[in-house]
């Protein structure tokens, strides 16, 4: 059982492997005196007719985003021939892709981000991010997706405690995919094909610095850092003048500058302020790079996966996800102490559950689930409430309309 979490609100999934659910549910009927291995016969039926209805659609996205992936292997003799007849088609199929990859977020139980979201990420940054710039209108098409909002606990040091280590909330999305394709035009660090799309999964992001996840993201610099990097240059130059100005004061007093005095108090102005110049370029640059370092680590640690790879894991998340919600419904309809129940009613016994497990509020889908059910022939809908069927009827079905039997 995992260990309860800390949520800002009702989470929308189900923090759970669909084993750890099933093996929750035997236990409780078996406490109750029924069999758990006619339990545990009809899950694995469950999971098997889910994950029949999940392979068309596995396959269907895979052979969308072949021709869009950046990481797919090209035999040299296919370079210069067109995938697309023409601009629009490549557009036509493009969107088709985005429409199945948002499918398969909405099963996976994430939540496509606001633009003022996004944008209120932009003018903060947390104790361990940094401000970034993003230019949007290098991208033809850009969304970003959360699930799982959390608190989670994270350490950082304060200069008024003496900088002694405590530890502090931060509020964090545990799942981030990144889906985006470029224009032609793109004014970016790196160019990316305009031609593909590409997809990126992370993890433990605080809200606050989703920017970085985010493609062409520039380090901006705040008026702290320039500060750190002027105000000591200036300083510097003013002592240096001052300095100079009072040796030439100096010779000046004892005639010895008579001749060659204002020359060298100008060749001395000019390499001081080249020198000063030098040093506050070079640390304007160490600034940067120990940010970038910053970006890069993060993006290291926090990557889980990119591109077709990403596609398989929200996949494999989509039917996890639609695996759970069926098997926790058909459980609350089919051992439910009612012979029928309404939709409220099944909501709330699911949700009663899953707290018991988790610890969290979760918001069940009930909708989503019994109107999954329903497609699978396992309930149906009568005047006073659902009513739970069998499922092995439901599996013999399937397998005949697919042409084999399980």
């Amino acid at each position: 059982m995992p260990s309860p979490l800390q949520s800002w609100g009702r989470e929308h999934y189900i923090p759970l492997k669909t084993q750890e659910l099933i093996e929750f549910l035997i236990d409780k009927q078996r406490e109750r005196g029924c069999d758990s291995q006619a339990l545990e016969r009809l899950f694995r039926q469950f999971v098997s007719l889910i994950h029949q209805q999940f392979r068309k659609h596995h396959e269907q996205l895979v052979l969308l985003y072949h021709d869009f992936d950046p990481d797919a292997d090209v035999m040299p003799s296919q370079v210069d021939v067109p995938i697309f007849g023409s601009n629009h088609e490549r557009d036509l199929a493009c969107r088709k892709l985005f429409s199945e990859v948002a499918d398969s977020l909405e099963y996976a139980n994430y939540r496509r981000l606001k633009p003022r979201e996004i944008q209120q990420a932009l003018n903060v940054a947390s104790y361990w991010g940094v401000r970034l710039k993003i230019r949007f209108s290098s991208f033809r098409r850009l969304e970003v997706y959360g699930r799982g909002d959390i608190i989670a606990k994270r350490t950082k040091r304060d200069w008024y405690r003496l900088f002694q280590v405590r530890e502090v909330d931060v509020p964090i999305y545990q799942r981030l995919v990144v889906i985006f394709r470029t224009k032609e035009l793109q004014n970016l660090p790196e160019l990316l094909d305009p031609d593909c799309v590409h997809v990126r999964m992370f993890k433990n992001i605080p809200k606050l610095d989703v920017d970085m996840m985010l493609p062409g993201s520039q380090i901006k610099m705040t008026w702290m850092d320039t500060g750190k990097i002027g105000v000591p240059t200036l300083w510097g130059l003013m002592m240096l003048a001052s300095k100079i100005a009072k040796s030439i004061g100096l010779l000046a007093f004892l005639g010895a500058v008579k001749f060659f005095g204002s020359f060298v108090f100008v060749i001395a102005i000019v390499i001081a302020s080249l020198f000063y110049g030098v040093k506050s370029i070079f640390s304007y640059t160490t600034a940067k790079r120990r940010y970038q370092l910053n970006v890069a680590r993060n993006l290291y640690y926090q990557n889980l996966d990119n591109n077709l790879g990403a596609l398989l894991r929200l996949v494999e998340e989509s039917e996890q996800q639609e695996s759970c919600e069926a098997i926790l419904a058909y459980f609350v309809l089919n051992y439910s102490t009612a012979e029928k129940m309404s939709s409220e009613q099944v909501d709330r016994e699911a949700e009663s559950i899953l707290k018991a497990i988790t610890g969290i509020e979760i918001d069940f889908d009930v909708e989503d689930a019994l109107r999954d059910l329903a497609g699978m022939g396992v309930v149906r809908m009568t005047t006073d409430g659902w009513v739970a069927i069998g499922v092995e009827e439901a599996v013999e079905r399937t397998a005949i309309r697919r042409g084999y039997h399980e």
